[in-house]
Protein backbone atom coordinates (compact mmCIF):
# COMPACT_ATOMS: atom_id res chain seq x y z
CA UNK A 1 0.00 0.00 0.00
CA UNK A 2 1.23 3.55 -1.22
CA UNK A 3 1.85 6.06 1.65
CA UNK A 4 1.68 8.88 -0.69
CA UNK A 5 -1.85 9.95 0.68
CA UNK A 6 -0.01 11.38 3.54
CA UNK A 7 1.97 13.65 1.82
CA UNK A 8 -1.14 15.43 -0.24
CA UNK A 9 0.16 19.21 0.38
CA UNK A 10 -2.54 20.75 -2.15
CA UNK A 11 -5.33 20.94 -0.92
CA UNK A 12 -7.46 24.19 -2.74
CA UNK A 13 -9.06 26.65 -0.73
CA UNK A 14 -12.09 27.04 -3.31
CA UNK A 15 -12.79 23.26 -2.76
CA UNK A 16 -11.42 22.78 0.95
CA UNK A 17 -14.75 21.11 2.47
CA UNK A 18 -15.45 18.94 -1.21
CA UNK A 19 -11.79 17.92 -0.90
CA UNK A 20 -11.89 16.72 2.63
CA UNK A 21 -15.11 14.87 2.47
CA UNK A 22 -13.86 12.94 -0.29
CA UNK A 23 -10.65 11.69 1.85
CA UNK A 24 -10.92 7.96 1.99
CA UNK A 25 -10.22 6.54 5.51
CA UNK A 26 -9.68 2.93 4.85
CA UNK A 27 -6.47 4.41 2.04
CA UNK A 28 -5.97 6.83 4.76
CA UNK A 29 -5.83 4.14 7.72
CA UNK A 30 -3.94 1.79 5.23
CA UNK A 31 -0.86 4.29 4.72
CA UNK A 32 -0.29 5.17 8.14
CA UNK A 33 0.15 1.64 8.99
CA UNK A 34 2.50 1.05 5.61
CA UNK A 35 4.78 3.99 7.01
CA UNK A 36 4.64 2.75 10.49
CA UNK A 37 5.88 -0.49 8.84
CA UNK A 38 8.48 1.04 6.40
CA UNK A 39 9.30 4.23 9.09
CA UNK A 40 12.91 5.91 9.19
CA UNK A 41 15.06 5.04 11.82
CA UNK A 42 18.06 7.24 12.90
CA UNK A 43 21.41 5.91 13.83
CA UNK A 44 22.30 5.68 17.36
CA UNK A 45 24.51 8.67 17.56
CA UNK A 46 21.79 10.58 15.83
CA UNK A 47 19.22 10.84 19.11
CA UNK A 48 15.49 12.28 17.98
CA UNK A 49 15.57 14.18 21.56
CA UNK A 50 17.47 16.65 23.01
CA UNK A 51 19.87 18.89 22.14
CA UNK A 52 17.67 21.82 21.76
CA UNK A 53 19.17 24.68 23.99
CA UNK A 54 15.85 26.80 24.72
CA UNK A 55 17.00 29.15 21.87
CA UNK A 56 16.68 29.91 17.72
CA UNK A 57 19.10 29.41 15.56
CA UNK A 58 17.96 32.58 14.21
CA UNK A 59 17.45 35.66 15.19
CA UNK A 60 15.49 38.94 15.21
CA UNK A 61 12.10 39.37 12.81
CA UNK A 62 12.27 36.43 11.18
CA UNK A 63 9.95 33.97 8.71
CA UNK A 64 10.34 31.30 11.30
CA UNK A 65 7.98 32.72 13.84
CA UNK A 66 6.66 28.84 14.06
CA UNK A 67 9.88 27.79 14.89
CA UNK A 68 10.01 30.77 17.89
CA UNK A 69 6.72 30.13 19.04
CA UNK A 70 7.42 25.89 19.55
CA UNK A 71 10.66 27.44 21.41
CA UNK A 72 8.59 29.74 23.90
CA UNK A 73 5.59 27.20 24.33
CA UNK A 74 8.28 24.44 25.51
CA UNK A 75 10.59 27.09 27.71
CA UNK A 76 7.13 28.19 29.42
CA UNK A 77 7.57 24.46 31.19
CA UNK A 78 3.38 24.66 31.39
CA UNK A 79 1.09 22.02 31.65
CA UNK A 80 -1.54 21.87 29.19
CA UNK A 81 -4.90 19.78 28.38
CA UNK A 82 -6.26 17.01 26.02
CA UNK A 83 -9.63 16.83 24.76
CA UNK A 84 -10.83 14.66 27.60
CA UNK A 85 -8.67 16.77 30.16
CA UNK A 86 -5.36 14.18 30.77
CA UNK A 87 -2.56 16.88 31.32
CA UNK A 88 0.24 17.16 29.56
CA UNK A 89 3.86 18.99 29.03
CA UNK A 90 5.75 20.34 26.34
CA UNK A 91 9.38 18.49 26.08
CA UNK A 92 11.20 19.32 23.14
CA UNK A 93 10.27 21.12 19.73
CA UNK A 94 12.05 20.76 16.04
CA UNK A 95 12.11 16.66 16.91
CA UNK A 96 13.86 15.16 13.40
CA UNK A 97 12.95 12.40 12.40
CA UNK A 98 14.73 11.81 8.78
CA UNK A 99 16.91 8.29 9.28
CA UNK A 100 19.06 9.63 6.04
CA UNK A 101 19.23 12.55 3.85
CA UNK A 102 17.30 10.50 1.33
CA UNK A 103 14.36 10.85 3.89
CA UNK A 104 13.59 14.80 1.82
CA UNK A 105 9.50 14.30 3.07
CA UNK A 106 10.13 13.61 6.28
CA UNK A 107 10.05 16.44 8.43
CA UNK A 108 10.46 17.69 12.11
CA UNK A 109 7.78 16.87 14.78
CA UNK A 110 6.93 20.85 15.82
CA UNK A 111 6.55 20.05 19.61
CA UNK A 112 6.88 16.61 21.02
CA UNK A 113 4.72 16.02 24.40
CA UNK A 114 4.44 14.06 27.35
CA UNK A 115 0.79 13.39 29.27
CA UNK A 116 0.78 12.71 32.78
CA UNK A 117 0.71 8.98 32.43
CA UNK A 118 3.75 8.92 29.77
CA UNK A 119 1.70 8.81 26.59
CA UNK A 120 3.67 10.30 23.82
CA UNK A 121 1.94 13.75 22.11
CA UNK A 122 2.75 14.77 18.35
CA UNK A 123 1.49 18.52 18.13
CA UNK A 124 2.00 19.80 14.63
CA UNK A 125 2.39 23.90 15.07
CA UNK A 126 0.48 25.98 12.93
CA UNK A 127 0.66 30.00 13.04
CA UNK A 128 0.20 33.16 10.77
CA UNK A 129 3.93 34.10 9.00
CA UNK A 130 5.41 37.25 10.27
CA UNK A 131 4.62 38.32 7.20
CA UNK A 132 1.48 37.68 7.89
CA UNK A 133 0.77 34.60 5.74
CA UNK A 134 -1.42 31.87 6.64
CA UNK A 135 0.76 29.24 5.39
CA UNK A 136 -0.19 25.24 5.39
CA UNK A 137 -4.42 24.72 5.37
CA UNK A 138 -5.82 22.73 7.73
CA UNK A 139 -5.74 19.15 5.84
CA UNK A 140 -1.61 18.99 5.81
CA UNK A 141 -1.70 19.81 9.20
CA UNK A 142 -4.01 16.60 10.08
CA UNK A 143 -1.65 14.61 7.45
CA UNK A 144 1.35 16.00 9.13
CA UNK A 145 0.70 14.88 12.22
CA UNK A 146 -0.74 11.22 11.08
CA UNK A 147 2.72 11.05 9.34
CA UNK A 148 4.76 12.11 12.80
CA UNK A 149 2.90 9.63 15.24
CA UNK A 150 3.29 6.79 12.34
CA UNK A 151 7.24 7.36 12.48
CA UNK A 152 7.23 7.53 16.66
CA UNK A 153 5.00 4.43 16.68
CA UNK A 154 7.25 2.78 15.22
CA UNK A 155 10.15 3.80 17.22
CA UNK A 156 8.83 3.87 20.72
CA UNK A 157 11.03 1.49 22.23
CA UNK A 158 13.73 3.45 21.39
CA UNK A 159 12.28 6.93 22.34
CA UNK A 160 11.02 5.65 25.27
CA UNK A 161 14.99 5.63 26.28
CA UNK A 162 15.84 8.28 25.06
CA UNK A 163 12.96 10.22 26.99
CA UNK A 164 14.31 8.36 30.02
CA UNK A 165 17.73 9.17 29.44
CA UNK A 166 17.16 13.24 28.64
CA UNK A 167 14.42 13.74 30.43
CA UNK A 168 14.60 11.34 33.29
CA UNK A 169 10.79 10.43 32.86
CA UNK A 170 8.94 7.53 31.74
CA UNK A 171 7.14 6.72 28.74
CA UNK A 172 4.53 4.12 27.57
CA UNK A 173 5.08 2.29 24.47
CA UNK A 174 1.56 2.97 23.32
CA UNK A 175 0.61 5.19 20.18
CA UNK A 176 0.70 8.67 20.52
CA UNK A 177 -1.72 11.89 20.59
CA UNK A 178 -1.88 14.26 17.87
CA UNK A 179 -3.02 17.55 18.54
CA UNK A 180 -3.01 20.18 15.56
CA UNK A 181 -2.71 23.41 17.49
CA UNK A 182 -3.32 26.43 15.46
CA UNK A 183 -3.49 29.94 16.27
CA UNK A 184 -6.74 31.60 16.39
CA UNK A 185 -6.46 33.66 13.47
CA UNK A 186 -4.86 30.35 11.58
CA UNK A 187 -8.03 28.62 11.66
CA UNK A 188 -10.10 31.47 10.85
CA UNK A 189 -7.99 32.31 7.79
CA UNK A 190 -9.04 28.64 6.77
CA UNK A 191 -12.31 27.67 7.94
CA UNK A 192 -14.23 31.01 7.28
CA UNK A 193 -17.44 31.41 9.72
CA UNK A 194 -20.29 30.13 7.91
CA UNK A 195 -18.23 27.47 5.73
CA UNK A 196 -18.88 23.55 6.28
CA UNK A 197 -15.10 22.90 6.23
CA UNK A 198 -14.49 23.14 9.68
CA UNK A 199 -17.19 20.30 10.50
CA UNK A 200 -16.65 18.30 7.56
CA UNK A 201 -12.46 18.37 8.90
CA UNK A 202 -13.98 17.10 12.49
CA UNK A 203 -16.11 14.78 11.23
CA UNK A 204 -13.00 13.00 8.98
CA UNK A 205 -11.03 12.92 11.77
CA UNK A 206 -13.20 11.40 13.79
CA UNK A 207 -13.33 8.84 10.93
CA UNK A 208 -9.78 8.39 10.98
CA UNK A 209 -9.46 8.34 14.41
CA UNK A 210 -11.82 5.26 15.17
CA UNK A 211 -10.13 3.21 12.02
CA UNK A 212 -6.37 4.18 13.56
CA UNK A 213 -7.14 3.79 16.78
CA UNK A 214 -5.81 7.00 17.58
CA UNK A 215 -6.53 10.28 19.38
CA UNK A 216 -6.85 13.34 17.18
CA UNK A 217 -7.54 16.85 18.60
CA UNK A 218 -8.07 20.00 16.81
CA UNK A 219 -6.94 23.16 19.14
CA UNK A 220 -7.18 27.00 19.00
CA UNK A 221 -4.75 28.97 20.61
CA UNK A 222 -4.78 32.97 21.82
CA UNK A 223 -2.98 35.13 23.32
CA UNK A 224 -0.23 34.28 21.10
CA UNK A 225 1.74 37.70 21.48
CA UNK A 226 5.48 36.94 20.96
CA UNK A 227 8.58 38.45 21.22
CA UNK A 228 11.84 36.98 19.54
CA UNK A 229 14.85 35.41 20.80
CA UNK A 230 17.82 35.35 20.04
CA UNK A 231 20.62 33.01 19.68
CA UNK A 232 21.71 34.20 23.17
CA UNK A 233 17.66 35.80 23.81
CA UNK A 234 15.15 33.42 24.63
CA UNK A 235 11.44 33.49 22.81
CA UNK A 236 8.88 34.84 25.12
CA UNK A 237 5.48 34.65 25.44
CA UNK A 238 4.01 38.43 26.25
CA UNK A 239 0.82 36.09 28.02
CA UNK A 240 0.02 33.14 28.38
CA UNK A 241 -1.67 31.29 25.88
CA UNK A 242 -4.91 29.40 25.51
CA UNK A 243 -5.72 26.25 24.26
CA UNK A 244 -9.36 25.72 23.31
CA UNK A 245 -10.92 22.75 22.67
CA UNK A 246 -14.34 23.71 20.90
CA UNK A 247 -14.90 20.19 19.36
CA UNK A 248 -12.84 17.70 20.39
CA UNK A 249 -13.22 14.74 17.86
CA UNK A 250 -12.49 12.17 19.37
CA UNK A 251 -12.06 12.15 23.52
CA UNK A 252 -8.40 10.90 24.09
CA UNK A 253 -8.66 7.36 25.40
CA UNK A 254 -6.20 7.35 27.38
CA UNK A 255 -5.66 4.74 29.71
CA UNK A 256 -4.82 5.81 33.66
CA UNK A 257 -1.32 4.04 34.11
CA UNK A 258 1.01 3.17 36.98
CA UNK A 259 2.12 6.13 38.52
CA UNK A 260 -1.22 8.37 38.30
CA UNK A 261 -1.76 11.21 40.93
CA UNK A 262 -2.33 9.69 44.32
CA UNK A 263 -3.91 11.45 47.23
CA UNK A 264 -1.42 12.81 49.97
CA UNK A 265 -2.73 10.64 52.62
CA UNK A 266 -1.72 7.60 50.50
CA UNK A 267 1.95 8.68 49.46
CA UNK A 268 2.10 9.47 53.55
CA UNK A 269 0.72 5.88 54.62
CA UNK A 270 3.41 4.63 51.96
CA UNK A 271 5.97 6.04 53.93
CA UNK A 272 4.99 4.82 57.04
CA UNK A 273 5.00 1.45 56.32
CA UNK A 274 8.21 1.74 54.86
CA UNK A 275 9.87 3.82 57.32
CA UNK A 276 8.87 1.40 60.45
CA UNK A 277 9.78 -1.62 58.97
CA UNK A 278 13.04 -0.18 58.35
CA UNK A 279 12.92 1.43 61.89
CA UNK A 280 12.61 -2.44 63.15
CA UNK A 281 16.56 -3.00 61.98
CA UNK A 282 17.53 -0.28 64.21
CA UNK A 283 18.72 -1.06 67.56
CA UNK A 284 15.97 -0.34 70.21
CA UNK A 285 18.22 2.61 71.88
CA UNK A 286 18.54 4.27 68.38
CA UNK A 287 14.89 5.98 68.38
CA UNK A 288 12.69 7.99 71.05
CA UNK A 289 10.44 5.43 71.87
CA UNK A 290 7.37 7.60 70.74
CA UNK A 291 4.96 5.15 68.33
CA UNK A 292 2.57 7.60 68.27
CA UNK A 293 -0.08 7.15 65.40
CA UNK A 294 0.50 8.93 62.15
CA UNK A 295 4.00 9.83 63.61
CA UNK A 296 7.11 8.78 61.37
CA UNK A 297 9.86 7.07 63.45
CA UNK A 298 12.32 9.77 65.09
CA UNK A 299 15.49 8.89 66.44
CA UNK A 300 17.01 9.41 69.67
CA UNK A 301 18.24 12.72 70.58
CA UNK A 302 21.39 11.63 71.63
CA UNK A 303 21.93 9.39 68.41
CA UNK A 304 20.70 11.96 65.52
CA UNK A 305 23.39 10.15 63.52
CA UNK A 306 20.83 7.27 63.28
CA UNK A 307 18.64 8.69 60.28
CA UNK A 308 21.42 8.97 57.95
CA UNK A 309 22.54 6.15 55.52
CA UNK A 310 25.57 5.20 56.18
CA UNK A 311 28.10 2.83 54.58
CA UNK A 312 29.77 0.05 56.18
CA UNK A 313 33.17 1.90 55.28
CA UNK A 314 33.98 3.79 58.28
CA UNK A 315 35.72 6.62 57.23
CA UNK A 316 32.97 7.21 54.79
CA UNK A 317 30.65 7.08 57.53
CA UNK A 318 32.69 9.78 59.06
CA UNK A 319 33.16 12.03 56.17
CA UNK A 320 28.97 11.76 55.77
CA UNK A 321 28.19 12.77 59.28
CA UNK A 322 30.76 15.86 58.97
CA UNK A 323 28.98 17.16 55.60
CA UNK A 324 26.71 19.34 58.18
CA UNK A 325 27.47 20.66 61.46
CA UNK A 326 25.38 19.95 64.39
CA UNK A 327 24.54 23.49 64.91
CA UNK A 328 22.87 23.83 60.86
CA UNK A 329 20.83 20.76 61.53
CA UNK A 330 17.14 21.56 61.37
CA UNK A 331 14.44 21.32 63.86
CA UNK A 332 13.21 18.17 62.24
CA UNK A 333 16.44 16.22 61.59
CA UNK A 334 15.55 13.27 63.25
CA UNK A 335 12.81 12.58 61.81
CA UNK A 336 12.23 10.04 58.82
CA UNK A 337 10.66 12.56 57.39
CA UNK A 338 14.00 15.23 57.40
CA UNK A 339 14.34 16.48 53.76
CA UNK A 340 17.70 17.40 55.06
CA UNK A 341 18.96 13.74 56.48
CA UNK A 342 17.72 12.78 52.98
CA UNK A 343 20.11 15.17 51.31
CA UNK A 344 22.86 14.47 53.59
CA UNK A 345 23.46 10.61 53.22
CA UNK A 346 22.54 11.06 48.91
CA UNK A 347 25.02 13.80 48.92
CA UNK A 348 27.22 13.40 51.34
CA UNK A 349 27.71 9.25 49.92
CA UNK A 350 28.63 10.91 46.24
CA UNK A 351 31.09 13.46 48.21
CA UNK A 352 32.49 10.34 50.40
CA UNK A 353 32.30 8.67 47.47
CA UNK A 354 34.54 10.82 45.13
CA UNK A 355 32.12 10.37 42.65
CA UNK A 356 31.00 13.47 42.39
CA UNK A 357 31.27 13.15 38.55
CA UNK A 358 28.36 10.57 38.03
CA UNK A 359 25.79 13.77 39.15
CA UNK A 360 26.47 15.13 35.73
CA UNK A 361 24.86 11.92 34.28
CA UNK A 362 21.65 13.03 35.87
CA UNK A 363 19.11 14.62 33.56
CA UNK A 364 16.60 17.06 34.64
CA UNK A 365 12.77 17.11 33.56
CA UNK A 366 14.14 19.83 31.31
CA UNK A 367 16.57 17.89 28.90
CA UNK A 368 19.59 19.57 30.36
CA UNK A 369 22.32 18.20 33.41
CA UNK A 370 20.66 18.59 36.76
CA UNK A 371 23.68 19.37 38.27
CA UNK A 372 25.95 20.96 35.05
CA UNK A 373 29.30 19.59 34.25
CA UNK A 374 30.51 17.87 37.59
CA UNK A 375 33.69 15.81 37.65
CA UNK A 376 36.10 14.80 40.64
CA UNK A 377 36.81 18.58 40.78
CA UNK A 378 33.70 20.02 41.90
CA UNK A 379 32.86 20.97 45.32
CA UNK A 380 30.26 20.14 47.34
CA UNK A 381 29.50 22.28 50.31
CA UNK A 382 26.06 21.76 52.62
CA UNK A 383 23.50 24.31 54.19
CA UNK A 384 25.65 27.21 52.77
CA UNK A 385 24.93 30.56 53.95
CA UNK A 386 24.30 32.70 51.08
CA UNK A 387 25.26 36.82 51.64
CA UNK A 388 24.73 38.30 48.08
CA UNK A 389 20.93 39.64 48.58
CA UNK A 390 21.38 42.05 51.49
CA UNK A 391 19.25 39.70 53.54
CA UNK A 392 18.96 40.09 57.55
CA UNK A 393 18.53 36.03 57.53
CA UNK A 394 21.04 34.95 54.65
CA UNK A 395 19.29 32.49 52.20
CA UNK A 396 20.86 28.69 53.39
CA UNK A 397 21.36 26.41 50.18
CA UNK A 398 20.46 22.61 50.73
CA UNK A 399 23.43 21.59 48.80
CA UNK A 400 25.85 24.26 47.09
CA UNK A 401 28.08 22.48 43.82
CA UNK A 402 30.39 24.68 41.97
CA UNK A 403 32.73 23.72 38.63
CA UNK A 404 35.09 25.89 37.37
CA UNK A 405 33.29 28.97 38.34
CA UNK A 406 29.69 27.44 37.71
CA UNK A 407 27.29 27.25 40.51
CA UNK A 408 24.42 24.87 41.08
CA UNK A 409 22.11 25.96 44.10
CA UNK A 410 20.26 22.85 45.45
CA UNK A 411 16.81 22.84 47.31
CA UNK A 412 15.90 19.59 48.39
CA UNK A 413 12.12 18.49 49.04
CA UNK A 414 10.94 14.90 50.08
CA UNK A 415 7.61 15.09 52.00
CA UNK A 416 7.05 18.66 51.81
CA UNK A 417 3.82 19.60 49.72
CA UNK A 418 5.01 23.26 48.78
CA UNK A 419 7.90 25.48 48.62
CA UNK A 420 8.61 28.17 51.12
CA UNK A 421 6.16 31.46 50.43
CA UNK A 422 6.73 34.72 51.50
CA UNK A 423 6.36 35.26 55.21
CA UNK A 424 5.70 39.11 55.24
CA UNK A 425 1.88 38.27 54.35
CA UNK A 426 1.61 36.66 57.55
CA UNK A 427 0.79 39.54 59.74
CA UNK A 428 1.37 37.07 63.38
CA UNK A 429 4.51 37.06 62.23
CA UNK A 430 6.96 39.87 64.02
CA UNK A 431 8.76 41.00 61.42
CA UNK A 432 7.37 44.02 59.60
CA UNK A 433 7.25 45.74 57.73
CA UNK A 434 4.08 43.45 56.28
CA UNK A 435 2.51 43.31 53.05
CA UNK A 436 -0.91 42.48 52.13
CA UNK A 437 0.01 40.28 49.06
CA UNK A 438 0.24 42.67 46.22
CA UNK A 439 3.00 44.47 45.29
CA UNK A 440 1.92 47.60 45.18
CA UNK A 441 2.88 50.66 47.25
CA UNK A 442 0.90 50.39 50.82
CA UNK A 443 0.80 51.21 54.26
CA UNK A 444 2.52 54.30 53.94
CA UNK A 445 6.10 52.70 52.70
CA UNK A 446 7.81 54.29 49.72
CA UNK A 447 8.78 50.55 48.33
CA UNK A 448 6.00 48.48 46.42
CA UNK A 449 7.42 45.05 48.13
CA UNK A 450 8.19 45.16 51.93
CA UNK A 451 11.55 43.35 51.63
CA UNK A 452 12.67 46.07 49.64
CA UNK A 453 11.64 48.29 51.83
CA UNK A 454 14.38 47.24 54.79
CA UNK A 455 16.75 46.67 52.05
CA UNK A 456 16.67 43.15 50.86
CA UNK A 457 17.50 43.35 46.84
CA UNK A 458 15.34 40.80 45.35
CA UNK A 459 13.74 42.98 42.96
CA UNK A 460 16.69 44.52 42.04
CA UNK A 461 17.75 41.54 40.17
CA UNK A 462 14.17 39.65 39.56
CA UNK A 463 13.55 41.89 36.37
CA UNK A 464 17.33 40.67 34.63
CA UNK A 465 15.76 36.94 35.02
CA UNK A 466 12.12 37.20 34.82
CA UNK A 467 9.01 38.90 33.51
CA UNK A 468 8.33 40.97 36.14
CA UNK A 469 8.99 44.55 35.87
CA UNK A 470 9.90 46.35 39.21
CA UNK A 471 8.20 49.83 38.40
CA UNK A 472 4.94 48.92 37.86
CA UNK A 473 2.51 47.46 40.78
CA UNK A 474 1.65 43.29 40.43
CA UNK A 475 -1.93 41.93 42.36
CA UNK A 476 -1.14 39.42 43.49
CA UNK A 477 2.67 39.83 44.21
CA UNK A 478 4.48 36.87 41.69
CA UNK A 479 7.08 36.46 44.25
CA UNK A 480 4.18 35.53 47.01
CA UNK A 481 4.12 31.67 45.86
CA UNK A 482 7.55 31.71 43.34
CA UNK A 483 9.65 33.39 46.53
CA UNK A 484 11.82 30.24 47.67
CA UNK A 485 12.26 29.27 44.19
CA UNK A 486 13.03 32.49 43.19
CA UNK A 487 15.54 33.08 46.00
CA UNK A 488 17.58 30.13 44.58
CA UNK A 489 17.64 30.99 41.65
CA UNK A 490 18.54 34.56 42.59
CA UNK A 491 21.50 32.95 44.51
CA UNK A 492 22.91 30.73 42.04
CA UNK A 493 23.52 33.73 39.44
CA UNK A 494 24.22 37.25 41.26
CA UNK A 495 27.38 37.37 42.51
CA UNK A 496 29.50 39.45 45.22
CA UNK A 497 29.78 42.45 43.30
CA UNK A 498 26.27 42.25 42.75
CA UNK A 499 26.00 41.38 38.97
CA UNK A 500 23.45 38.91 37.50
CA UNK A 501 25.21 36.05 35.63
CA UNK A 502 22.75 33.52 34.46
CA UNK A 503 25.72 31.88 32.43
CA UNK A 504 27.18 30.99 35.46
CA UNK A 505 24.82 28.95 37.39
CA UNK A 506 21.18 27.65 37.69
CA UNK A 507 19.02 26.13 40.66
CA UNK A 508 17.72 22.32 40.39
CA UNK A 509 14.74 21.48 43.19
CA UNK A 510 14.94 17.97 43.97
CA UNK A 511 11.86 16.07 44.69
CA UNK A 512 10.07 12.72 45.32
CA UNK A 513 8.83 11.32 42.45
CA UNK A 514 5.75 9.50 44.63
CA UNK A 515 5.12 13.09 45.91
CA UNK A 516 1.48 14.02 44.43
CA UNK A 517 2.55 17.80 45.32
CA UNK A 518 4.75 17.89 42.26
CA UNK A 519 3.19 16.14 40.29
CA UNK A 520 1.33 18.08 37.32
CA UNK A 521 -1.55 19.95 38.92
CA UNK A 522 0.14 19.49 42.76
CA UNK A 523 0.49 22.47 44.61
CA UNK A 524 4.11 22.92 44.52
CA UNK A 525 4.27 21.82 40.68
CA UNK A 526 2.45 25.05 40.29
CA UNK A 527 4.69 27.17 42.14
CA UNK A 528 7.46 25.64 40.25
CA UNK A 529 5.80 25.98 36.58
CA UNK A 530 4.66 29.73 37.78
CA UNK A 531 8.35 30.33 38.07
CA UNK A 532 9.61 28.67 35.26
CA UNK A 533 6.67 30.35 32.58
CA UNK A 534 8.35 33.63 33.70
CA UNK A 535 11.63 32.97 33.59
CA UNK A 536 13.58 34.28 30.55
CA UNK A 537 16.48 31.92 30.90
CA UNK A 538 16.31 28.68 29.78
CA UNK A 539 17.71 26.55 32.00
CA UNK A 540 17.88 28.34 35.18
CA UNK A 541 15.18 26.83 36.65
CA UNK A 542 15.22 22.90 36.72
CA UNK A 543 13.44 19.65 38.52
CA UNK A 544 15.20 16.04 39.57
CA UNK A 545 13.67 13.34 41.41
CA UNK A 546 15.46 11.28 43.99
CA UNK A 547 14.86 8.46 41.99
CA UNK A 548 16.51 9.66 39.17
CA UNK A 549 19.74 10.80 41.19
CA UNK A 550 20.31 7.14 42.51
CA UNK A 551 19.58 5.91 38.89
CA UNK A 552 23.14 6.54 38.04
CA UNK A 553 24.55 4.40 41.29
CA UNK A 554 23.50 1.58 39.25
CA UNK A 555 26.62 -0.23 38.31
CA UNK A 556 29.05 1.88 41.08
CA UNK A 557 30.78 -0.18 43.18
CA UNK A 558 31.56 2.55 45.55
CA UNK A 559 27.66 3.54 45.80
CA UNK A 560 25.71 0.53 45.54
CA UNK A 561 25.06 0.62 49.23
CA UNK A 562 23.31 3.32 48.73
CA UNK A 563 21.01 1.98 46.47
CA UNK A 564 20.07 -0.79 49.26
CA UNK A 565 19.82 1.58 51.71
CA UNK A 566 17.70 4.01 50.31
CA UNK A 567 15.21 1.10 48.91
CA UNK A 568 14.93 -0.16 52.39
CA UNK A 569 14.53 3.02 54.03
CA UNK A 570 12.55 5.39 51.86
CA UNK A 571 11.83 3.00 49.43
CA UNK A 572 13.41 5.02 46.93
CA UNK A 573 14.71 3.07 44.02
CA UNK A 574 16.00 4.34 40.17
CA UNK A 575 13.82 5.03 37.52
CA UNK A 576 14.36 1.93 35.02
Amino acid sequence: MTIDHLFVRRWPKSSLSQDIARMDVASYSQAYQSLREQAPKRPHDRPYLGGRTGYPTTKGHTNRREEHFAIALVNAQQSWRLPDGTRFEMLDYQVPLKGTRADREIGKIDIFGLTEHGRAVVVELKVIGHSGGASDPPPVALLEGLRYAAIVEANLERMADEVRTTFGREMVQERPDIVVLGEADWWSRWLHAGTDAKTVLEEKAGELSQAIGISIGFASVTNTQLIYGQRTKAPRLLAFPKIDYQHPVPKSTMKVHNGENKAPTEHEALLQSTWWGYAKMLPQIALDGNKKPGRPPVVSIDRPSANLMLPPDSKMTLEIEAQIAVTDRHKHFRSFRSSQALAQSVFGAFKAAGRLDLLSQVPAECGRRAFGKTMPGTSLVMEVDVYTLNEPRPTQLDVYLETDGYQVAVECKFCETEFGTCSRVRSAKSETPICNGTYTQQQGRNARCALSEVGISYWDFIPELFDWDAAQDWSPCPLLPTYQIVRNALAAVVDSEGCVNPSKGHAVFVYDDRNPAYRLNGAADAQLRKAASACRVPGLIRRVTWQQIVRVCVGSEDLAWLLDAIEEKHGIYPNT
